[in-house]
């Protein structure tokens, strides 16, 4: 079967929900990793092209050494020198499941998703119980919406590996898909059980109770706060989910914005929550010239932000600014013809222009 577009299109429109796969390369169990110490100068020889040279020297028939030195080559981002590594690695030893593995994962990197398949089911003939070609496999079966297929794969890690939290996480995710959240919620919290620093699982978690509007999502938000400090994911997660629960409470909306001061904190660029902290400051605290700073910051970092020009717009007709809320209405417009509220702002502030003239 041609997967082709339609496959690409498909992961990336999923690929918000999907992270592990992209880094499977560098993290897997089975995967090569470099050697550590203390000292700074063995660090940098062994960050060198001649040591990784010097160990496959020592023994080119070892796949194995070839996957090390591809994982090197990966990790600083020559991807076309990791394949190349990695091609010498399965022509070493053909069934290496390990090197069909890390090349699927490199591939996907590349957005080369229908290649990355096929050396997943390439791994899994050669090796069918190796663990990460069948998670690998089935999040992709996931993301074609596979779900029989992806539950035999996941099934099949979970009797290797009664513990593994990556198959009870993306069962969660099918079941979430499903519209099955109570199964979503039981398979996500199996997950962080069986690995209480897993990360992914905690923000699942919180996303799955947020959906419910139940404030144990706030507990699931900030252990992952807790597991990543500079993570900006578990800090939006958390601060929108405190702007949306009970926006009438002045302490929600305070953590809130300390959340999003935060962000902006670790990542000066992040319009989103400079467009929250606005929508803040007009639609609950009604201190407009606030919310205008805010939405400013937001369209300094994406110009084409047509609904922060246009929350601006309310902003500046709120302080009776109208030539200000007018010019941000036509703004709005221009990048969002189709912005009803937009036409109907812009059509209120013309109006009261006219009967003030």
């Amino acid at each position: 079967m041609k997967l082709g577009t339609d496959l690409r299109n498909t992961v990336l429109q999923s690929g918000v929900a999907f992270g592990l796969l992209a880094l499977a390369f560098v993290g897997c169990q089975d995967g090569p990793q470099d050697p550590t110490g203390s000292d700074g100068s063995v660090l940098q020889a062994l960050d060198s092209a001649q040591h990784w040279s010097d160990h496959i020297v020592a023994d080119p028939t070892d796949p194995a050494r070839y996957v090390d030195r591809a994982a090197w080559h990966l990790r600083n981002g020559r991807i076309a020198e990791g394949l190349l590594d990695l091609n010498l690695a399965i022509e070493a030893d053909s069934t290496h499941a390990p090197a069909w593995s890390a090349k699927a994962d490199a591939l996907y990197l590349t957005q080369a998703f229908e290649p990355c398949i096929e050396h997943l089911d390439a791994c899994l003939d050669v090796a069918p119980d190796h663990i990460p070609c069948l998670l690998r496999r089935a999040e992709m079966h996931i993301h074609l919406r596979q779900y029989p297929e992806a539950f035999d794969k996941l099934n099949a890690v979970l009797r290797q590996a009664p513990l593994n939290h990556e198959a009870y996480w993306m069962k969660g995710m099918i079941y979430r898909d499903q519209g099955n959240a109570e199964n979503a919620k039981s398979s996500f919290q199996t997950a962080v059980e069986v690995n209480p620093n897993f990360f992914d699982g905690f923000i699942a978690l919180g996303l799955a109770y947020a959906a419910d509007m139940d404030t144990l999502a706030i507990g699931f938000f900030q252990t992952a706060k807790d597991l990543r400090p500079q993570s900006v994911e578990a800090r939006y997660n958390l601060a929108y989910f405190l702007q949306e629960h009970k926006p009438t409470q002045r302490r929600f909306l305070d953590r809130a914005r300390r959340e999003y001061q935060g962000i902006v904190q670790l990542d000066p660029s992040n319009a989103a929550a400079s467009f929250n902290q606005g929508y803040i400051h007009l639609e609950y605290l009604q201190a407009y010239d606030s919310a205008v700073h805010h939405f400013s910051n937001a369209i300094d970092e994406l110009p084409y932000y047509h609904q922060a020009f246009f929350n601006r717009g309310l902003a500046y007709e709120s302080l009776n600014r109208l030539e200000d809320a007018e010019l941000d209405y036509r703004e709005a417009l221009q990048f969002q013809p189709d912005y009803t509220a937009a036409a109907l702002a812009l059509q209120r502030v013309l109006q009261q222009r006219n009967a003030s003239n």
